[in-house]
């Protein structure tokens, strides 16, 4: 008696993981359970975005990702100013947060209901974006890179690491215990100013921001912090950082950026907030210069598209 060959069911394929991930199926946009145990529906979800005067052919447009206990607003300044280069920019506000309901209690909201939030909101965009996440929405754009393959690139920015969150968890307990306690516990976390920002900052404006958090899911939380395998992403991938930052260290970027076989590049003198720092106005034009080059290089961007 012989038995069948059993097959992989069509458009499933075997991808490289991680450096040194043995392979596995690609990941579908839609699995088992989110069939089965679906997040619950948002009525409204807030996506700010700034449009180009004079958009340029054949960009694709960004989608930004906050961290955590922040929101869309976390962008305001990068989002003009990528416009201003030519970019149509979009930020959307996970729910919860900032101007999006949330259709069940926050702190019971784990990790993947914010992936959720983000493949709708690229539903509202006109073609495949650049996923671009902070801190905790860096997590959550390397869990939706590894589902949504259409993507033409990826960017994480202070991302909290793939593989686990100690070094996160240590910073914070070295310097602001009490932040870290009531994130855990599902309260606003108010941080201190000085540990959000670098150096050359001011401490008050920092406040001010800080001072614009909200709270954050406690599940989510620990989620970020509890370990896991890191994702299989196949789109093109940039890594950054703050050289102040104290919430994800300088080594934390970079062994993020190791795992994902890539050059971590870290910006002296600029802490975790660096995109609302003004000198972290040169990280976001290194950012634009390398999704430029990057799209040219893997045929997403024609040719003809002029520099900015």
């Amino acid at each position: 008696m012989t038995w069948p060959v059993r097959r992989r069911p069509r458009g499933t394929r075997i991808r490289r993981g991680p450096v040194g991930a043995a392979r596995r199926p690609y990941e579908p946009v839609l699995r088992r359970r989110d069939w089965t145990l679906p997040p619950p529906a948002s009525r409204h979800r807030e996506l700010i975005s700034a449009l180009p005067d004079e958009p340029v052919e054949g960009r694709p447009p960004l989608l930004f990702v906050h961290g955590a206990a922040m929101g869309a607003w976390a962008w305001e300044r990068w989002l003009p100013q990528a416009a201003e280069a030519g970019w149509a920019a979009h930020a959307v506000s996970l729910r919860g947060h900032a101007k999006s309901d949330a259709p069940s209690p926050l702190a019971r909201t784990p990790l993947r209901y914010y992936e959720h939030d983000v493949l709708q909101a690229i539903t509202e965009l006109p073609s495949p974006p650049v996923l671009i996440g902070h801190s905790l929405g860096g997590l959550v754009v390397q869990h939706v890179l590894e589902r949504y393959r259409a993507a033409p690139a990826g960017v994480l920015v202070g991302p909290v690491p793939p593989a686990h969150g100690l070094e996160v968890l240590g910073g914070l307990v070295r310097h602001d215990p009490a932040a870290l306690a009531a994130a855990l516990a599902g309260r606003e976390p108010r941080p201190r100013a000085e540990l959000l920002v670098g150096r050359d900052t001011d401490h008050a404006i920092a406040q001010g921001w800080a001072d614009r958090m909200g709270r954050e899911s406690s599940v989510a939380a620990t989620q970020a912090l509890a370990p896991r395998r890191p994702r299989d992403i196949r789109a093109p991938l940039l890594v950054i950082g703050g050289g102040d930052d104290r919430v994800v260290p300088p080594h934390a970027v970079s062994r993020t950026a190791r795992t994902y076989g890539v050059r971590a590049h870290l910006f002296r003198g600029l802490g975790h907030l660096l995109m609302l720092e003004e000198d972290g106005d040169g990280a976001l034009r290194f950012m634009l210069r390398w999704l430029e080059d990057t799209l040219h290089a893997t045929g997403r961007l024609r040719a003809s598209a002029p520099s900015n």
